[in-house]
């Protein structure tokens, strides 16, 4: 299906480059590819069905008959700016003949010396035909119309000649310059900036674009002051787009571009996860310390993260293969579950179960029951220092009834283990556990 090449409606240069008729004629071609394509559609889809072609088609229809609607409302705007500049030319002619007129016959009844044509001339000066001074409002809509003409439409009357009293009476239309290309334009076709120099939407839009291309230039400035950047009939809404896209990245301080020499688009700070930025145009992950293609563990470039890892090998910290925390066993066994919900082995690092690593470590399980049986211990002798006071004499005999209780579940914990695995062995563990007497 064709299309010509036709502005969009919000643009104020629309007739610049073909006439009325023909591009009301571009119109009704465009309107006619559209019928056919519809027709050409039918019974290739289930009834109700909306596609993205209809979608498509539905825009497009819609943004012809804008263009149309604005290239009707254009021309009837043109026909009465003609016509109220033609009429107006015909009356004041008409006028300036009446005057004429009124001024020769008077100057003939002065030299006549006619007492009676004095007399009714004396009779009709009371009936002076009424003068209609210049219309400032007239004039003032007149130059209105005519600034308005922002496409370089022609309002010359042509066929009818212009008398040089209405020439000579005709106020030029006035003009402002533009600051950047020394062009005179009306004053509606030109921009004004916050230190009152003018531009042409021609200048306007380049210097928008070279602030886009160029940081140092970034944003527009006349005379050190910012120029607004709005949209509106100057600025289309892609070249606004592209300036608020160039705002956020020349406003990022530590700027990340897609790593792909190809692509090399800016990512913004909504697209960083972490160390990782995703590129919203080919979708390739980059680095945000090495600004290099992304990498699995800890950048080399990020020098904190070196330090930290440093310390947790001196520690023994093992790191979670999954979301890349650390984690610090105390006590217990070696089956770590991470916040992230991983679960991995405490000494190699590798998912659970997928290696060859003891699961346990007797002198961790250990370190646990001593904890437990000093945290109680440490209660007993509260307890046993108040029967000093002639409280209750308390032993510390609950204390190591809770250590023998958590053993004794622990140890059948093991044995179902070594049911379940196999080639466990519990007693050494148990024969420690007795021979330091807690059970």
């Amino acid at each position: 299906m064709r299309f010509t090449s036709i502005r969009s409606a919000n643009s104020p240069n629309l007739c610049v480059s073909m006439d009325t008729s023909s591009l009301m004629l571009a119109l009704q071609l465009q309107q006619q590819d559209l019928n056919l394509w519809e027709q050409s559609k039918k019974g290739k889809q289930r009834e109700g069905q909306v596609t993205d072609s209809d979608l498509a088609l539905e825009a497009c229809r819609h943004e012809l008959q804008l263009l149309t609607s604005q290239i009707s409302d254009q021309a009837l705007a043109l026909s009465i700016a003609r016509a109220v500049e033609s009429d107006g030319q015909l009356i004041r002619e008409a006028q300036l003949a009446e005057e004429q007129a009124a001024k020769d016959r008077e100057y003939a009844i002065r030299l006549s010396g006619d007492p009676s044509a004095a007399t009714g001339s004396g009779n009709e000066k009371g009936k002076k035909l009424p003068r209609v001074e210049e219309d400032e409002d007239e004039d003032d809509l007149i130059d209105i119309l005519r600034s308005m003409n922002l496409g370089g439409l022609d309002y010359s009357m042509s066929g009818q000649p212009e008398s040089s009293r209405w020439a000579s009476s005709r106020k030029p239309p006035q003009t402002r310059e533009c600051v950047a290309c020394n062009d005179r334009f009306p004053p509606l076709a030109l921009s004004q900036s916050p230190c009152s120099h003018d531009y042409c939407r021609e200048c306007l839009v380049s210097l928008v674009r070279s602030s886009l291309q160029d940081e140092t230039l970034f944003p527009p400035r006349c005379c050190g002051q910012n120029i607004p950047i709005k949209q509106g009939r100057w600025l289309s809404p892609e070249l606004i787009g592209q300036f608020q896209a160039k705002k956020l990245e020349f406003e990022t301080p530590n700027r990340t571009y897609c790593a792909e020499p190809s692509c090399s688009v800016f990512v913004p700070p909504a697209f960083i996860s972490g160390d990782r930025a995703t590129c919203p145009k080919c979708n390739r992950r980059t680095c945000v310390h090495c600004k290099g293609p992304h990498h699995i563990g800890v950048c080399p470039s990020d020098a904190a993260s070196q330090q930290v890892l440093q310390l947790a090998d001196q520690n023994g910290w093992q790191q979670c293969f999954n979301c890349r925390r650390l984690v610090e066993l105390n006590y217990g066994c070696y089956h770590i579950t991470c916040f992230c919900k991983a679960e991995f082995c405490y000494i190699c690092g590798k998912k659970w179960k997928s290696c060859k690593c003891p699961h346990w470590e007797e002198r961790r399980l250990m370190r646990r029951v001593n904890d437990i049986v000093n945290r109680d211990d440490n209660v007993g002798q509260i307890m046993s220092a108040r029967t000093e006071l002639g409280t209750t004499v308390v032993v510390d005999t609950a204390a190591r009834s809770a250590a023998t209780s958590f053993l004794t579940i622990f140890l059948s914990a093991l044995n179902a283990m070594s049911w379940l695995v196999g080639d466990v062995d519990i007693t050494a563990f148990e024969t420690t556990v007795r021979l330091a007497h807690i059970m």
